[in-house]
């Protein structure tokens, strides 16, 4: 067994294969109607991936978990995610739209530019990953993607035409959601507690995103997630207890929990080595931690987890 939290995939025709049993011969990019990810109630588990995502919700509903975090998906809803974002789907019901998944080497070997994703706000670390828009907004993206489909399965241009064209034609959907991202975002007034709840679960999740400069996981706490949003500490509580029920420390306990409990499903790393991971100087203390979230100790959900399997 790996020791990565969660399974994750290196490439586009591994996470198909995988997820949804598609064959690709496509390392880099990918466009698929939403039909193809399953119909009504459908689960997709926890896993991270290498490649970018931009996704456009015509219809449907369900709920998407980021990094954690649960967002509500609706009729409108245009979302994006970075590579590594550990990520999750729930359908209430049939979703219908288009998902486009192409890696950062689709990009960069294409752009003039250094690190192009940066021109891209909704691509940015912490960045707001979904918002809902309105349906001239949905129109005018739908029809784009459609254009994207129809270029990228061309029947007589060759493999390499297509994807240069598909690039091109990428590029304008990335700007177009750009205007309208910005636009949705800009008609939010971020004094307002809402938005303060989606700036601290953001800033959440940026805590958890893989770092290669990290060894472990920084662990955020209340006093600097409130100095990152320029509030007292008191007040951020009082705000995410009155919106959410939870205030700011259980949150950030809750999402340590999260972590937990995949390193200890997918891992093969032993309960002191989680902690240790997890940045608890002492086994007993993650111990201790795990079983008041949890109800039972590491050790024992670990047990349960094989008797399941058996």
């Amino acid at each position: 067994m790996e020791n990565q939290s969660i399974p994750y995939y290196d490439n586009l025709p591994d996470f198909l294969k995988a997820v949804k049993s598609i064959d690709s011969t496509n390392r880099c990019f990918g466009l698929f109607p939403f039909e193809q990810f399953g119909g009504p109630g459908e689960v997709i588990p926890p896993f991270r991936s290498s490649t970018y995502v931009a996704a456009l919700v015509t219809e449907g509903t369900g709920t998407i978990h980021l990094d954690g975090v649960p967002y509500s998906v609706q009729p409108g809803t245009l979302y994006f995610l970075r590579p590594w974002t550990v990520r999750s789907i729930h359908k209430q019901d049939q979703w219908h739209g288009y998902v486009l998944m192409f890696t950062s080497e689709y990009v960069t070997k294409r752009s003039v530019l250094s690190d192009p994703m940066r021109e891209y706000p909704f691509y940015r670390k912490g960045a707001q990953p979904l918002i809902h828009i309105a349906p001239a907004d949905v129109a005018e993206l739908y029809s784009q993607i459609e254009l994207i489909d129809k270029e990228f399965a061309h029947p007589t241009r060759s493999k390499a035409d297509r994807l240069d064209i598909t690039y091109h034609l990428l590029q304008s959907l990335m700007i177009k959601s750009r205007q309208i991202y910005r636009e949705t975002l800009s008609a939010t007034d971020y004094s307002q507690p809402v938005s303060l709840v989606e700036r601290f679960q953001s800033l959440l999740q940026m805590y958890y995103l893989p770092d290669p400069s990290q060894t472990a996981p920084v662990l955020l706490t209340v006093h600097e997630a409130a100095d990152r949003l320029h509030i007292h500490p008191h007040y951020l509580s009082d705000i995410l207890k009155k919106y959410t029920g939870k205030t700011a420390l259980q949150h950030i306990r809750e999402r340590t929990a999260f972590e937990a409990q995949n390193l200890i499903r997918n891992t093969d790393l032993t309960v002191a080595e989680i902690g240790y991971r997890l940045n608890f100087e002492d086994p007993s203390n993650f111990t201790k931690f795990f079983k008041s979230i949890m109800g039972i100790t590491p050790r024992a959900y670990r047990d349960q987890l094989y008797a399941l399997a058996a």
